[in-house]
């Protein structure tokens, strides 16, 4: 690519995040509607069960697809250490004198 077409896209990658940053500032939070406002309000442990459950269900994906990766990096690891060990060290060819 050219050095002009990579600043060219370089101005518009930032110029399309800072509108994406401030269109983000300025939006509203939401709601909930007022019943189910009101009846979480009236209760006292069910606020914090809400958001355990939704802790749990955020880092189940992260916990599984990190220790995944995890073992196929150490295995990865454990192989190409094997197969440095493995290798013969180069000898030197010998010399005929003839």
């Amino acid at each position: 690519m050219r050095h002009w077409t990579r600043r060219f896209f370089g101005k518009r990658l930032v110029v399309a995040g800072l509108a994406l940053c401030s269109l983000s500032l300025l939006a509203a939070t939401a709601h909930a509607c007022p019943m189910c406002s009101q009846s979480i309000a009236e209760e006292d442990l069910l606020p914090h069960a809400y958001m355990y459950s939704i802790l749990f269900m955020l880092t189940m994906p992260a916990m599984v697809f990190g220790g995944i990766g995890s073992v196929i990096y150490f295995k990865f690891r454990k192989f190409s250490a094997d197969q440095t060990a493995a290798e013969p060290t180069a000898e030197p060819a010998p010399v005929n004198d003839a």
